[in-house]
């Protein structure tokens, strides 16, 4: 029994493990789904819980959903081996050793949006204008919506970390609502984050400019994950959109175009160290 003062997010990783039958799993090791945490460990819950049930049926073994309370967490967890399968950045994945890319989410452009509170003038993006203003992210190392938004503002002359105010709060839900409030001037997300707002949340944010896309979310395993797991995974994956339950699940993770297979080559590009306080790239 599950103790009332577990917080929820605790309480959703034992949901998660006890998806399927009851005994279907017997004497089998369950696989541990590692989540970054995006947004809060509730919303994720949400989102991720019915597709570890979805591939525990099709894996024939418990899959576990697990996250953590904020990036560097997550990465410590990652980096001792803690997670079987991942969904993470393409930045962090660049960074672990003993894990490769096997999927990837498909016709979700990875791409860093920065947003204000509808009303709200910003002006041109240069460093006069920005100047001392107030941006909110995620966290140091969330790819599109800090590090690519950085570097977007950072071609145009503006290096974020000195002349404006950054500061982190944890996950993409917190940025946006941040932003709807008026708390803070700007904010870096993306697409897939700010997709999941409540429609009157979204309706008091607007989009002042996007990046260009960058390779889109992957989804890692272990290297000694058995072959035959890895292609059940994939198939698992791919085969989602290709039942009205699988359906189901992508619309409630707003990726209605599913998932494909991935290599780990289509990340060997990925910078391992970005830096935002590089000069700004003169024309």
């Amino acid at each position: 029994m599950v103790s009332a003062r577990r917080p929820f997010w605790s309480r959703c990783i034992v949901l998660g493990l006890l998806a399927g039958p009851v005994g279907a799993f017997a004497g089998t090791q369950p696989l541990r789904f590692g989540v970054l945490p995006l947004q809060s460990p509730v919303a994720l819950a949400r989102l991720f819980i019915p597709l570890c049930a979805h591939l525990a049926k099709a894996l024939h073994r418990p899959i576990v959903f697990a996250t953590a309370p904020d990036f560097q967490r997550f990465m410590a967890r990652a980096k001792k081996g803690r997670y079987d399968v991942l969904f993470l950045n393409p930045y962090l994945y660049r960074q672990l050793h003993g894990y490769r890319a096997v999927a990837r989410i498909k016709g979700v452009p990875f791409i860093g949006l920065l947003i204000t509170r509808q009303g709200r003038h910003i002006g041109p993006l240069t460093p006069r204008s920005l100047a001392g203003r107030s941006i909110a992210f995620p966290d140091p190392d969330a790819f599109a919506a800090t590090l690519m938004v950085k570097e977007y503002l950072r071609a145009r002359g503006v290096i974020v970390d000195t002349e404006m105010r950054p500061v982190y709060l944890r996950s993409q839900d917190s940025v946006i609502l941040a932003v709807a409030r008026g708390l803070v001037d700007l904010g870096g997300t993306w697409p897939w984050s700010l997709d999941q707002e409540p429609p009157a949340i979204r309706a008091q944010v607007r989009i002042v400019a996007r990046t260009a896309p960058g390779p889109e979310m992957p989804i890692a395993v272990r290297d000694t994950m058995a072959p035959a797991t890895v292609k059940a995974l994939q198939n698992a994956l791919i085969g989602l959109t290709g039942s009205v339950a699988g359906r189901a699940i992508l619309r409630r993770m707003h990726i209605p175009a599913g998932f494909a297979i991935a290599s780990p080559r289509e990340y060997a590009n990925i910078p391992r160290v970005l830096n935002p306080c590089a000069a700004p790239r003169r024309p």
